[in-house]
């Protein structure tokens, strides 16, 4: 795709990265191709390069704004730190700026990693919230059949459904209803 102008690939070491070089550089590089689509990968990575997360929030805005105004479709991939358990992705730029939002994250199956992909955002438009398994071979990437029966997939760590429902079991000494006296 390269050979035919059809794919261009470019690397910005977070190190050298100008701002305003870097904006100038992404939006000459889309008007010279006429690309129709943009990919950031990583905006992570892309971010150790910025003095300050004001900086970097103006950044992404900007390059958000002058995309869509090229009719531009960008897709802009974020690493969260966390490999499994309760992430988030309040206070991070991508969450404000994005129209659409989709959560890729590592699950413990069976003593296995599998992957969960879920839409948290499609704005303007209808989505499915259902968390779904995804694969990625040597064809590509596979979206398959949802979570169920399970509870706790975000987590990174799901449990069955029907443990959730089950009641804790107490001790034998919290089960007798009438009172016990100590002697002393």
């Amino acid at each position: 795709l390269e050979a035919q102008g059809r794919l261009v690939i470019s690397y910005t070491s977070p190190v050298e990265l100008f701002t305003d070089r870097f904006l100038d550089m992404a939006r000459r590089q889309v008007e010279r191709v006429g690309a129709r689509h943009a990919v950031l990968d990583s905006l992570t990575s892309m971010s150790l390069g910025v003095p300050s997360q004001r900086r970097f929030r103006e950044l992404v805005y900007a390059l958000t704004k002058h995309f869509r105004a090229a009719g531009v479709t960008p897709l802009m991939t974020m690493e969260v730190a966390e490999l499994l358990g309760a992430g988030q992705l309040t206070g991070h730029v991508a969450s404000s700026t994005a129209d659409n939002l989709i959560l890729l994250r590592y699950v413990e199956m069976d003593g296995r990693l599998e992957r969960a992909v879920s839409v948290l955002k499609a704005r303007g438009i209808g989505h499915v919230t259902e968390l779904r398994r995804f694969r990625i071979d040597g064809r590509g990437a596979h979206v398959g059949e949802r979570f169920t029966d399970l509870r706790g997939v975000l987590t990174g760590v799901p449990q069955p459904e029907r443990v959730a429902e089950r009641p804790v079991a107490r001790r034998s000494s919290e089960v007798s209803s009438r009172p016990r006296r100590l002697r002393c």
